[in-house]
């Protein structure tokens, strides 16, 4: 068989016999197609003939030392490829479906992520659907990324977000808060509080561009928006906050799970309460029947508290 040829696959009937034709039409020689294709030669012979028969026609120009092809076998050589390749073509596609179907859903949780809930989310589609979920983290920027490179199948962003080659779905949504220091830091910064107003701390706008333009529209109507500093990420605002060194704004579930282990303060930021978004996206060619299970199942989760049934919007 030569390097640039499709292995023979093990088909049954018509196709495994145009499969010896058209070695025996490249090879014009028994012997050689016959080893070429894996059999002997009178198992070949024979399948030529059993071929024949079944397409009403002649196909092979059989002399003493040589053979050749007849007007049918040549129109054969012309078309049986093409056939072939077709076959190949469904078996691969059946195979990337099957292999599709066993490997886990791929799954990129925003910053925080379970204090957003999402961890719940995903778990109430694992329940639901019982397939394997492999799970990661990342900043809207970048989980943006990875969906369009086809390196996730599903990422959770904070809206809003520049995606239109995306398709979207927002799965919730949680109340805005401000984080102060508590305790101690209080009291040595309330001299400074009463002056004027605690520098500015927030996380680096390009992670997420859209929330944090959101998140500065909101603290606009309280104060001045300006940012005093950028620290790397939540954890890292959340201890400069606790120190003294300023105030933030993040969502309440982040807020609250870092005064767990840090002397933070969270205040409400009053009526109507400022929210964010919790959106999923996912690529135009993904499986929509999977997307809309997915979406669902966050849905659940994501407005379970808001004691409505709450119809997810998909762009």
């Amino acid at each position: 068989m030569r390097g640039d040829e499709e292995p023979l696959l093990s088909l049954s009937g018509l196709l495994r016999r145009l499969e010896y034709f058209v070695a025996v039409a490249d090879e014009l020689h028994l012997g050689r197609a016959a080893r070429r294709c894996g059999v002997s030669q009178p198992t070949l012979s024979h399948q030529m003939k059993v071929l024949e028969k079944e397409l009403g026609a002649e196909l092979l120009s059989r002399g003493s030392r040589r053979i050749a092809l007849t007007a049918s076998g040549k129109a054969l050589q012309e078309e049986a490829p093409r056939l072939l390749q077709c076959t190949y073509s469904i078996k691969a596609r059946i195979q990337q479906a099957a292999a599709e179907s066993r490997r886990p859903i791929r799954v990129v949780f925003s910053r925080s992520g379970h204090a957003l809930r999402q961890r719940e989310m995903v778990a109430e589609f694992r329940e639901r659907n019982a397939v394997p979920v492999s799970v990661e983290s990342g900043w809207s920027e970048r989980n943006i990324n990875l969906v369009r490179s086809g390196q996730a199948d599903f990422a959770f962003v904070r809206p809003p977000v520049e995606a239109d080659d995306l398709r979207m779905s927002v799965v919730g949504d949680v109340e805005l808060v401000k984080l102060l220091p508590g305790g101690g830091a209080a009291d040595r910064v309330a001299e400074e509080q009463s002056a004027g107003e605690l520098p500015l701390i927030m996380w680096p706008r390009s992670l997420a561009p859209g929330l944090y333009d959101k998140v500065l529209d909101f603290v606009s109507h309280e104060r001045s928006p300006q940012v005093a500093w950028e620290e790397p990420d939540y954890i890292n605002v959340a201890a400069a906050v606790a120190s003294g060194a300023g105030v933030s704004y993040m969502d309440r579930g982040i807020a609250e799970w870092m005064s767990l282990s840090a002397d933070l303060r969270v205040r409400p930021l009053g009526l109507p309460e400022p929210r964010t978004d919790i959106a999923v996206v996912w690529r135009y060619d993904q499986d929509q029947e999977l997307a809309s299970r997915f979406v669902a199942a966050c849905c659940r989760i994501g407005y379970a508290d808001s004691g409505a049934d709450r119809s997810c919007l998909v762009r």
